[in-house]
């Protein structure tokens, strides 16, 4: 099930024809104030473009079936501001699902969908951003690559050597900078905290400060992460008070609060009346943006995420969700699903009305706010994933494959079919072990979807096969499938060097399951 995990959240496929970009050859060079005029997949084209022009890249990599990719279609790619400062730079929109399009994810290391990279001329990236990002940053940051053409990378090595000589607008760039999307490119993962605790430390202002800690403490927190020493404590707990003192503070850094919210208030730690006296600040304050109409639909429902994080963590294990927070649970999302209209806002809203409804423990209204989107939706195998999930957990085994099966066979795109594909190959795995002949079948019908599309084993479709290589070995040792493994793997060196034009892509397809 989709569990609110922000930027890097997992969706699934939104009506193609709302999503393309500007196709209009008259269109494609010239912005107006109601729609970008993206370059459409020709990444290398773009480049050449940006060469002669002297102008950066704005490369933007999403989905038409991920839900913060159509938050961004519904708002900031229709602010007028936004839309006007990418004239100064040659915007390309890059679908997963396009020709070639997972070699170039890989080629720039993207992580997930939506990610905006802004490069130079040579294809060296100058900064990148997530979808968590307000349109005063992102138009900030597209006015400070203009003005300064130091990439992130530069200020970052500027930061541990003389910070002083660091511009307020190089510091802006930092604080926007994509944290939980940068795949190593700045910093290592394993290095981001104590990176980010630096950045607090050196930064001009309290705001900066504060802002460089909370993403630290993001970063850090989660449910294997140490209990900070009582003495930093207290400085978490002085922060988070900072933060809430100022209503536009706590606003600019909402997204935080929306989705790690109860994991950073664990962090802070404290006695039991002052940590409730913190959460209740947290949930006042959330509850304050969901009055704010200048938010997203989006935006707005997911302010209650945090409040039901926050009663698992306080309440015994196991324990259902108040009556009235349920309530509070079920009101917001009727008013989301009322008020989300456009095909952009229903992909943005729906996966996460229904997620918050199971989370609140009303897993029927979920079930059934997700089938009647089926009727509504272009792309109903969007929530045949779910459907297969809530079928699995009451212990209807059939019925979940059935509907990871119907995802699979309605998808559309290159990427998106083998991703769905592996779903039912995994659900098939995990509901039907004992059954070798459908595990077997099935594992070959993704393969030859593979082999349909040329240039593909990159990026998300890549890790996809290698994270069903594992569930195939778990399952072959515990079902004595070597010889069906052994089968899959020599129809898979069938097709790769068939369809694999890259040399890295061929070694890698060829190497699954290679050695049984």
């Amino acid at each position: 099930m989709h569990k609110l995990a922000g930027l890097a959240t997992i969706a699934l496929l939104a009506l193609s024809a709302c999503d393309a970009p500007v196709r209009d050859a008259a269109a494609k060079h010239e912005a107006t104030a109601a729609e970008i005029a993206w370059r459409d997949g020709d990444v290398a084209e773009a480049f050449a473009e940006a060469s002669e022009a002297g102008r950066p890249v704005l490369l933007y990599w999403g989905a038409v079936w991920c839900p913060p990719c159509n938050e961004l279609k519904a708002g900031l790619f229709h602010n007028a501001s936004f839309v006007a400062r990418t004239r100064d730079f040659v915007p390309v929109y890059l679908d997963g699902d396009s020709k070639g399009a997972q070699r170039w994810g890989e080629h720039f290391a993207i992580q997930g969908y939506p990610t905006m990279i802004v490069l130079r001329p040579d294809q060296t990236e100058i900064t990148r951003l997530s979808g968590s990002i307000d349109p005063d940053e992102i138009n900030q940051v597209l006015r400070t690559v203009q003005q300064n053409k130091a990439t992130a990378a530069q200020i970052l090595s500027q930061v541990e050597t003389d910070p002083q000589r660091l511009s307020a607008d190089d510091w802006a760039l930092l604080a926007a900078y994509g944290w939980e999307i940068d795949a190593n490119k700045l910093v290592a993962s394993n290095k981001r905290v104590e990176v980010l605790n630096r950045l607090a430390s050196a930064a001009p202002t309290d705001v900066l400060k504060r802002r460089f800690g909370l993403v630290a403490l993001e970063a850090q927190a989660g449910d294997d992460a140490p209990a900070p020493t009582a003495d930093r404590q207290i400085q978490i707990r002085a922060l988070l008070h900072a933060i809430l003192a100022s209503p536009d503070e706590f606003k600019r850094n909402r997204f935080t609060f929306m989705y790690s919210g109860a994991d950073v208030l664990k962090l802070a730690g404290g006695a039991a009346e002052e940590r409730h006296a913190l959460e209740l600040g947290v949930i006042d304050a959330l509850d304050r943006l969901y009055a704010d109409e200048r938010l997203s639909i989006d935006n707005r429902l997911l302010t209650i995420n945090t409040e039901l994080d926050i009663h698992d963590l306080e309440a015994a294990k196991g324990a259902p969700v108040p009556p009235a927070l349920l309530q509070k649970v079920r009101q917001r999302v009727a008013w989301a699903d009322g008020a989300a209209r456009t095909p952009y806002e229903r992909q943005a809203v729906i996966s996460d009305a229904a997620s918050l409804l199971e989370k609140a423990g009303d897993v029927a209204g979920a079930e059934s706010m997700l089938t009647a989107e089926l009727k509504r939706s272009a792309t109903p195998f969007y929530y045949m994933p779910d459907l297969a999930h809530f079928a699995e957990e009451r212990g209807d085994k059939a019925k979940a494959l059935d509907w990871l099966k119907q995802g699979y066979e309605t998808s559309t795109g290159t990427a998106s079919r083998v991703q769905w594909g592996i779903l039912y190959v995994q659900g098939v795995i995990r509901l039907s072990p004992k059954d070798a002949d459908a595990v077997e079948l099935s594992a070959n019908q993704i393969i030859d979807e593979l082999g349909q599309h040329p240039e593909s084993y990159h990026q998300r479709t890549r890790k996809r096969f290698e994270g069903l290589e594992s569930d195939l070995r778990k399952w072959s040792a515990a079902n004595k499938g070597a010889a069906v493994l052994q089968r899959l793997q020599t129809r898979m060196h069938e097709v790769c060097p068939k369809t694999q034009t890259s040399t890295e892509a061929r070694e890698a397809c060829a190497a699954w399951l290679a050695r049984i």
